[in-house]
């Protein structure tokens, strides 16, 4: 499950798909409508029998066309209706990895990848219950996704993992995201998995009352090198995320509370937490948590273990380890607080 998320696409994304019409702005914003013809306008002369027959059968071609999906294409158990609206999509689109051609024709082709994963992603949407409007949305996104890719600052950023490993992950993320929190163990279980480098970046939403503070307090951890530590307490306990419980929470470690509370409350953690998330912006965050590896964008877990496989085999990493379980517990529910932080 992912939160709730903006999508801004550039004008010509939605040309190369044929989406010319889709409007993706909200309730104010609506598709435009042909112009009706002019009062007095002549009627247009009904088509001869020979051409409407002749339409009929190019129908009836085209329908036939669409409905060929290559054989490797799982589609599970999609009923006959999912099918359609399959074959619709794939019809309708072009061929994502830019030739002359439909998508349905880059499917039968079988020498376009991408077209193949979009495919499966499609599937999965089907399989979620999503309609076509939804799925065309998660199509952009998704193609937007794995086109993208953004270079991100990790100056100062706490890493796990060796600098100078074949693969950089940057997970921006918010202690009191629930789905922060769902993804946080499973991430670092990736990271040791496949001994990427894995660097942490703040972004704490404005939603989330308790989430800056938070941010700021496992900076001030840094500073003792203990970030990873609290970083997994508070975690582990997002409904605790009241000052008084932070400061519980980093005695448990061992931690320098006097110095830990003069960096909390600095102004140079307030800076370095508002860089991050300025780092966020600029690279195109619009929720938590967003990862990027290698500069490509991942929105979960299972993208990311996906994205991390894809770069260390076009590293030339050959005897890849094997896929990981990374199903992730349900989130834990924050409990309402109106306590400050410093």
């Amino acid at each position: 499950m992912i939160p709730c998320r903006t999508l801004a696409l550039p004008a010509g994304l939605f040309v190369a798909l044929g989406l010319v019409g889709l409007v993706l702005c909200g309730s104010g914003c609506k598709r435009q409508e042909a112009a009706p013809p002019p009062t007095g306008a002549a009627s247009p002369a009904p088509p001869s029998k020979a051409a409407a027959a002749a339409d009929e059968g190019a129908q009836k071609k085209d329908s036939t066309k669409a409905a060929v999906l290559p054989a490797s294409l799982d589609t599970g158990d999609l009923d006959k209706d999912e099918l359609a609206l399959l074959n619709q999509i794939v019809s309708d689109q072009f061929d994502p990895c830019g030739r002359s051609r439909s998508f349905l024709e880059a499917l039968q082709a079988g020498d376009c990848a991408l077209a193949d994963r979009l495919a499966r992603f499609l599937v999965r949407g089907l399989q979620q219950g999503h309609g076509k409007r939804r799925l065309v949305t998660m199509l952009l996104r998704e193609i937007e996704r794995l086109n993208t890719v953004v270079q991100v600052d990790t100056t100062g950023a706490p890493r796990l993992g060796p600098a100078d490993a074949k693969v950089q992950v940057i997970a921006f993320s918010d202690f009191e995201c629930p789905f922060c929190g769902k993804s946080a163990q499973p991430t670092k279980k990736l990271q040791a998995h496949y001994g990427v480098a894995l660097y942490y970046k703040h972004f704490p939403l404005t939603s989330h009352k308790l989430a800056e503070g938070a941010a700021r307090a496992s900076w001030a951890a840094q500073q003792q090198d203990r970030f990873w530590q609290l970083h997994d307490v508070l975690f582990a306990h997002q409904n605790q995320l009241a000052w008084s419980d932070v400061k519980t929470h980093a005695a448990g470690l061992g931690i320098d509370m006097t110095r830990f509370q003069a960096d909390t409350e600095s102004e140079a953690a307030r800076k370095a937490v508002a860089r991050d998330y300025d780092h966020g912006v600029e690279a195109g965050v619009d929720g938590t948590p967003t990862f990027f590896i290698n500069g490509r964008r991942a929105e979960t877990v299972e993208q990311l273990q996906d994205a991390i496989r894809e770069q260390l085999a076009l590293a030339g990493v050959k005897d890849l380890p094997p896929v990981l379980n990374v199903a992730a517990a349900a989130p834990t529910a924050a409990t309402p607080t109106t306590a400050k932080v410093p």
